[in-house]
């Protein structure tokens, strides 16, 4: 009877133990699908060897010449990760070192030590998005290019590449959360599917003090001051006519939330906002472009933004 109940006790201790829930910030993206599916391995991307350890610049090495048969890209993980999925139409963090499949000889490659990472985004469509669709933050990857993909090498023969890929930070493609209900008197937002947002203008004369409403409420960290970070946003006049918008330059902006970046009435917008949400904001002239104005926007002008808080640029 004894041995029966400590069994018991030890079957539901490793229940307990083995049900970790998952983070406020992977909550946000396991919300998410995938614009194109999942990546696809195959028998040559396989033959690569590639080194996996993350603190270093990767190594390589596989027989030469390397190619595919069939025009897609293949992905092997080397590294797996813990971290959020890319699924598309996003921004990601990444080194990269790229290889010529002929000989092995480096292309060209970031140094692997943070310095010099880039942003880059991955489409909701295309090569690339299927070939990382699914891969982790925090992975180690190889990506074989085929040779009808890569094209012409540097030497003027066609060749395939091998591209090792260390993917240090997903971001967010729209805000994700709770999403609130609309505050009397503010723009209403409506949204694509996609996230791509619209705005209701109320009828009458544009309001003369600041307002902001969080219309997603996302379950990341707080923005502060001083942050770099990335968003999506759309800026309109109080009559309903966009005058800037990152969605349709097609991807995110970085700014620097302060005043010497961005204007007063944005910087006081986002400041303490949540990563994963979204923020309406009416911003009266004094706080924006005042009586003089800037490019298409009139002077005097009552402006409103809608804001998706995708990251923080650490």
């Amino acid at each position: 009877m004894k041995k029966t109940l400590a069994a018991a006790v030890l079957v539901a201790t490793l229940a307990l133990s083995g049900c970790s829930s998952a983070s406020p910030n992977q909550q946000m993206f396991d919300t998410l699908k995938s614009s194109c599916g999942t990546y696809k391995s195959g028998a040559e991307v396989k033959k690569v060897k590639v080194s996996n350890d993350m603190t270093k610049a990767p190594t390589v090495d596989f027989m030469t010449p390397i190619d595919a048969a069939k025009p897609s890209l293949q992905t092997e993980v080397i590294v797996d990760g813990s971290g959020p999925k890319i699924t598309g139409g996003q921004f990601v963090t990444w080194d990269y070192a790229v290889f010529s499949g002929l000989d092995k000889s480096q292309i060209t490659t970031t140094k692997f030590n943070g310095t010099d990472s880039p942003q880059q985004m991955v489409p909701s469509s295309g090569d690339l998005c299927k070939a990382l669709a699914g891969v982790h933050e925090g992975s180690r990857i190889a990506l074989l290019v085929p040779s009808e993909v890569a094209g012409t090498s540097a030497t003027g023969k066609v060749s395939s590449q091998v591209w090792v890929f260390d993917i240090k930070k997903v971001f967010l493609p729209h805000a994700v959360g709770d999403v609130k209900s609309p505050e009397n008197g503010m723009p209403v937002v409506n949204r694509a599917t996609d996230g791509r947002p619209s705005v209701t203008i109320p009828k009458g004369s544009a309001p003369t003090s600041f307002k902001r409403a969080i219309t997603i409420e996302g379950k990341g960290d707080a923005v502060k001051a001083g942050a770099n970070i990335l968003v999506h946003y759309t800026g309109y006049l109080w009559n309903g006519t966009t005058f800037d918008s990152s969605w349709e330059s097609g991807q995110p902006a970085k700014f620097t939330v302060d005043s010497q970046h961005l204007i007063p009435g944005f910087v006081k917008a986002l400041t303490g906002i949540k990563v994963g949400s979204q923020v309406i904001a009416v911003i009266p002239p004094a706080l924006g472009y005042g009586a003089a104005g800037n490019g298409t926007i009139p002077g005097n002008s009552t402006l409103v933004f809608v804001v998706d808080v995708l990251g923080i640029v650490k």
